[in-house]
């Protein structure tokens, strides 16, 4: 929260009076603005929200957009506020017309303005009021001054914090060896060899790279692995090429960084040759969320092997291959469709890496399409998905499947490839003439018991119907806009629309009448300010001995930061005996009791 402080500076309006105006990068730091917009109320998912603010604001080189401020958003969750006003506390840091602040705003019942965003007393259009009556207003209200928050820079906070110490990035980076409890060893291996060489030693180590899958595994499901290998600086697994034949795409690359090479892939080659990107990137912007792409793999994803990865089918479909390194540095290609071969199980070897993807350029008449199903659109697991692909030739001078690639996630122990409706579809002319007896194929080649896993067995059966219908009117209607088949009926346009959701928007009303102190007033809850501190608690330490105490830290310190200081020690020695006093209760050791109010009496 440091960071975000210094540069976003604190309370505007204490800088308001006379003609001085405020800096266009001094603006409230997202923390303020959570609590003075009311969004933090039991402060449970606070931190989340704000350090996904933060993270946005100094990574941008633009400022960003409304739509970009919610994608970061996707992945906190929130049962209190219902988000409104967790979204317009972060929406004064998008660029956006700067009318939102300036407009007329509207009269309160005794004449004076109210601002549009905040719904309090407007300083920009009550400058008489403010410069006779601020002392009782700023006493009453904390309101900041609208600022251009076009001009915003993310980047203006390498000028105004200490991100990383300069003497830690300049350090050459080295290959490390752990050693954990219970025996655990965590490796991290700086090149492909020593990976391999690694691999050979212990041929049961797991590979780790953003710990998304391994965290879980060994925190709730009790999984226990001796050796771990962190791949994370090994360069020849984080390929990202364009190559004759396709993208190559290390198994270690970022779900976020492949993101942005597909869109940069798409911009460069057209919509010719992409079709299967434009497919996974689609699919990815409903993969969990901001925070997990971050720092999950593409490997991780596919050699995790869950039956309901979102990915899977779409290698599949796309006719992607694996390469396949063993510690012998050979290296074979196995296709997708033939590398899970049941739950959670792949084809490789104990002695050998997955290396790199290769996904296919698409051809001409070539067209991919991916499917979701979830509870609920952002930042859920997958009910029913799938990937499918098809290509159309002119045979006689009629258009007619010359392959076809259908495969379903979420149905079975592995992704199912639809063979019987494949076989079928190919060499025949896509019309709705063949949709009944496709129907009748599908319903053959992705069987579902009344008890599989999962359970509401006939409504993912019928989206795995749903799914081919709307991939059928999507090739229908591309092959309309080139204008070599019919149009489709206006009722079944809808079907072949990406989702898209607007930015949302809300407002709440409320008449500021004061009873009393408190009551009817916008007051912010006391706790919101503590669920976000306005002082750092922590610091950086350098030393020139490694596992070192640190003997004393208050002697560079004036007064106010000592008694700072002393009251949080002082603190945590009591909250540290009160945690002893229920424990000692709820273990029902009552000797215990006098002991400790003896030591919190002896605090000062």
């Amino acid at each position: 929260m440091l960071g975000s402080t210094l540069f976003f500076g604190r309370n505007a309006h204490n800088h308001s009076r006379g003609n001085w105006k405020l800096p266009t990068w001094f603006a409230p730091s997202p923390e303020e603005r959570l609590a003075e917009a009311h969004g933090s109320q039991c402060g449970f998912c606070t931190p989340g929200f704000v350090m996904s603010m933060y993270a946005l604001l100094r990574s941008s080189k633009q400022p960003p957009t409304k739509e970009q401020i919610e994608d970061s958003l996707a992945g906190n969750l929130c049962r209190c506020t219902g988000y409104r006003p967790i979204i317009d506390a972060f929406g004064v840091f998008a660029k956006t017309d700067d009318s939102l602040y300036t407009a007329s705003p509207s009269e309160s019942a005794n004449g004076k303005a109210i601002c549009p965003s905040t719904g309090k007393p407007c300083l920009c259009r009550n400058e008489t009021d403010v410069n006779g009556n601020e002392s009782s207003l700023l006493s009453s209200v904390k309101t900041y001054l609208p600022s251009s928050y076009n001009e915003i820079d993310g980047n203006a906070y390498n000028e105004k914090e200490l991100i990383f110490p300069p003497e830690l990035q300049l350090r050459k980076i080295m290959p490390l060896r752990l050693n954990g409890f219970n025996g655990v060893r965590w490796y991290r291996p700086l090149k492909l060899d020593q990976l391999l060489q690694l691999k050979s030693c212990y041929p049961e180590a797991k590979l780790i790279i953003g710990n998304s899958e391994v965290g879980v595994e060994t925190e709730f499901k009790n999984a226990q692995y001796g050796v771990m290998i962190s791949v994370t600086h090994v360069p020849e697994l984080h390929t990202l090429k364009v190559e004759e034949d396709g993208l190559r795409i290390g198994s270690a690359v970022r779900l976020a960084q492949l993101q942005d090479f597909l869109k940069k892939v798409i911009a460069e080659r057209g919509s010719l040759q992409t079709s299967s990107c434009q497919a996974i990137l689609r699919q990815l912007k409903w993969f969990a969320g901001t925070q997990i792409r971050n720092v999950a793999s593409v490997g991780g994803n596919i050699c995790t092997a869950s039956p309901i990865s979102d990915l899977n089918p779409l290698w599949m479909s796309t006719g992607a291959t694996f390469q396949i390194i063993d510690v012998n540095n050979n290296v074979r290609t196995t296709v997708a469709k033939d590398f899970f071969l049941g739950y959670r199980k792949v084809d490789l070897k104990d002695d050998e890496v997955l290396l790199s993807v290769i996904l296919p350029w698409t051809r001409p008449f070539e067209y991919v399409k991916e499917f979701k199903q979830a509870h609920r659109r952002q930042d859920d697991i997958a009910l029913v998905n799938a990937g499918m692909r098809v290509h159309i030739t002119e045979a006689e001078g009629n258009w007619i499947v010359s392959d076809v690639s259908i495969v379903y996630g979420g149905v079975a122990a592995v992704p199912l490839t639809a063979g019987k409706t494949e076989s079928f579809l190919v060499g025949k002319k896509l019309d709705y003439g063949l949709l009944d007896e496709a129907f009748n194929l599908l319903k053959e080649d992705i069987p579902l018991a009344e008890n599989a896993p999962g359970g509401m067995v006939e409504f993912r059966s019928s989206l795995t119907l749903s799914f081919f219908f709307k991939f059928f009117l999507y090739v229908t209607h591309e092959m309309n806009t080139k204008g070599l088949s019919e149009g489709l009926d206006v009722a079944n346009m809808s079907a072949i629309q990406s989702y898209t959701r607007p930015v949302t928007t809300g407002t709440q009303g409320y008449e500021l009448v004061r009873q009393g102190t408190a009551v009817g007033q916008p007051m912010v809850h006391l706790s919101a300010m503590l669920q976000l501190p306005n002082f750092p608690l922590g610091s950086l330490v350098s030393s020139s001995q490694k596992m070192c105490p640190v003997l004393t830290i208050l002697g560079q310190l004036d007064s106010s930061k000592k008694r700072i200081l002393g009251q949080l020690s002082m603190m945590g020695r009591f909250l540290h005996l009160m945690s002893l006093l229920v424990l000692a209760r709820s273990l029902e050791s009552l000797w215990q009791t006098p002991m400790i109010m003896q030591k919190l009496l002896q605090i000062k």
